[in-house]
């Protein structure tokens, strides 16, 4: 049988080029709205967790250093890099979130639990699904059509809201109580929503209570006044912000309390401390938690 060459035209016509280049903006389009919406409702559910939070933990115990409620220093360095240094960052974060850090394990997350447990605290919990229609042999269909229809909300009603939510313009600088912390070329510093009234100069700052804020320069914890003078020299190791008169700090690696005046009221033995609250604080020794009074005397738990 003679050779036959067979010649197979895999050109496509240009009605198929040209659908081909039109293709890929679209679905380029519709990867950015995705993506776009992806990052909308991320950014949503932050600031849900976010108010959830502050609602639920006073500002002092959110600001506790983790050092400072008894996690271990290795615990504490992971952690640390990770961007994660206050009970906030731990407690807007669910169990499972925090299985993201590199090198967590579940020990490291039962340590964390029972540090936060000792303060009053605990991990985010979302919502749980609901499984009722799971456990039910109901086909989707009709578990939709058992559902009471949701109503709609009116695109008026809906701009209503959203005018609601969204956050005051300022007239007025804010109260120091209530500056915002500004962050440039890694260091912190303070805004009043207007200028810069202190500058980013320090390691990390934190916020004003009882007229003093608690910052970090050259890894030494101190006490700064609204006006950015040192109240109380940098010659700590860890700092936590005013409450009731008292500051929790850390010297020689133990914690212990001081006044306004840097005057020592509750001397440096113990492995944690938390603010005082209500007339009273936690304390934590030789493994052991127990409620401290200002004059020094411990109810162990």
């Amino acid at each position: 049988m003679a050779n036959r060459k067979f010649h197979y035209n895999d050109r496509k016509s240009d009605g198929g080029n040209a659908e081909g280049r039109q293709s890929a903006p679209v679905r380029q389009n519709g990867r950015r709205k995705q993506n776009a919406a992806a990052r909308g409702a991320a950014a949503a559910r932050k600031a849900a967790v976010d108010a959830a939070v502050a609602g639920r933990y006073p500002a002092e115990k959110l600001a506790l250093p983790i050092a400072g409620i008894g996690v271990a220093d290795e615990l504490v360095g992971l952690l640390s890099v990770n961007g994660i240094r206050t009970a906030g960052d731990l407690v807007c974060r669910t169990e499972r979130e925090m299985y993201k850090v590199q090198g967590f394990n579940k020990k490291m997350l039962l340590a964390l639990k029972r540090a936060l447990s000792a303060v009053g605290m605990e991990f985010y919990a979302d919502a749980a699904p609901d499984k009722a229609a799971k456990s039910t042999g109901d086909s989707p269909a009709q578990r939709r059509k058992e559902q009471p229809e949701k109503p709609q909300r009116t695109p008026a009603a809906q701009q209503r809201r959203e005018r609601e939510e969204r956050p005051k313009k300022l007239t007025e600088p804010l109260p120091f109580t209530e500056w915002r912390k500004i962050q440039k070329g890694g260091k912190w510093g303070f805004y009043d929503g207007f200028k810069t009234v202190i500058p980013a100069m320090y390691d990390e700052v934190f916020f004003f209570k009882d007229g003093l804020a608690a910052a970090e320069l050259d890894e030494k914890c101190g006490y700064i006044n609204p006006e950015n003078e040192v109240v109380i020299p940098f010659d700590y190791e860890t700092a936590m912000s005013f409450s009731e008169g008292y500051a929790s700090v850390v010297k020689g690696g133990k914690c212990g309390y001081i006044n306004k005046d840097n005057e020592v009221v509750i001397p440096f033995v113990y492995d944690a401390a938390t603010p005082f609250e209500g007339g009273e604080a936690k304390v934590k020794k030789d493994g052991r938690w127990g409620t401290i009074l200002p004059d020094g005397s411990v109810k162990w738990i």
